[in-house]
């Protein structure tokens, strides 16, 4: 089960939270050391860009089957080199690569570690043990987070639900543009 977003979602928004989705359930059973980082590129510029691969998902010449200009692709950073375990000393050194529309940072984080926006159903957040969490934002600002329960109950969603990490990741797409 996933808490309903208080927040509304306009149609870029709705892309990013579906890349954020994406991300979530691609890390959910991964063994996380240290956050993960995953620059988010627009589907059609990836496409233009490798025409291979457009043909490899089934794109054809004239744009038929191509996804919607607002789709974006997680690209994993992870490169298997250390990563600081504190997602603000990760963001400071991260280089998005040319296609980033965006980015997002995947870690494990101990509830008391972090304050969580208020209103958006962290109250039900388990009391113990470490929170799957994934950000994002896009260069324009645009954010999405989820915060994963750690059992069935599914996520909590929203903009900005972690604000110290949102607003650091937002300044290192701001800095690329």
């Amino acid at each position: 089960m996933t808490t309903p977003a208080p927040d509304p979602l306009d149609a870029p928004t709705a892309a990013l939270a579906a890349a954020v989705l994406e991300v979530a359930r691609h890390v959910e059973d991964a063994d996380l050391t240290g956050p993960r980082l995953f620059a988010l590129a627009r589907s059609a510029d990836l496409m233009e860009a490798s025409p291979s691969l457009a043909s490899l998902l089934g794109v054809d010449g004239d744009g038929a089957g191509a996804p919607d200009a607002l789709h974006l692709t997680p690209i994993d950073l992870d490169d298997g080199s250390a990563v600081d375990p504190d997602p603000l000393a990760a963001l400071e050194s991260v280089q998005w690569p040319d296609l980033a529309a965006g980015g997002a940072i995947v870690c494990d984080l101990a509830p008391s570690a972090w304050s969580v926006r208020e209103g958006t159903g962290a109250r039900d957040l388990p009391s113990g043990g470490a929170l799957r969490v994934v950000v994002a934002a896009l260069a324009d600002g645009a954010t999405w987070s989820a915060l994963h329960r750690g059992d069935e109950e599914g996520y909590v969603l929203g903009a900005a639900l972690l604000p110290e990490i949102t607003q650091a990741l937002v300044q290192t797409l701001s800095v690329t543009d």
